[in-house]
């Protein structure tokens, strides 16, 4: 699904270390950009690992459990190698919902590839919810048609 949106590498956790899999992909150079869309408080440690001085993580990715989030320090330039962690989620609301919906109204984006799981009724909302939080491998995006 990542390539049929521009992807030209796919890396997986399973199958190793996301740092290690990143620096053989790019010749041990890192990446300009990460973005933290999942994991746990140790993903920041592959994030800054992978990162090239100057470069920027970005982190929607809500922690909640934890006493703390590991930074490597020799890999964060200890403290020196301009790697910068911004956080936070999308604002949401009407106007954000309201644009997204444009977007897809006028054909800019087209969501449709990344429905796996098409659940019809109110009664499904709760079914829906169990797809997204238990992950299971055949789901990307469930949508419930009311």
């Amino acid at each position: 699904m990542a390539k049929s949106y521009g992807a030209t590498d796919i890396i997986s956790y399973r199958d190793g270390s996301l740092a290690e899999q990143i620096l053989a992909l790019t010749n041990g150079e890192g990446v300009d950009k990460v973005i933290i869309a999942g994991g746990t408080v140790d993903t920041f440690d592959d994030a800054i690992q992978m990162l090239k001085p100057g470069g920027i993580i970005g982190n929607v990715n809500y922690l909640g459990s934890g006493d703390s989030v590991k930074i490597p320090r020799i890999e964060w330039g200890v403290g020196m190698g301009h790697k910068t962690i911004v956080g936070g989620l999308m604002l949401g609301g009407r106007r954000r919902l309201e644009k997204l919906a444009s977007m897809i109204a006028t054909g800019r984006i087209d969501p449709s590839p990344l429905i796996t799981h098409t659940l019809h009724g109110f009664d499904k909302i709760e079914e829906s919810l169990f797809l997204m939080r238990d992950k299971p491998a055949d789901v990307i995006k469930p949508i419930v048609i009311l």
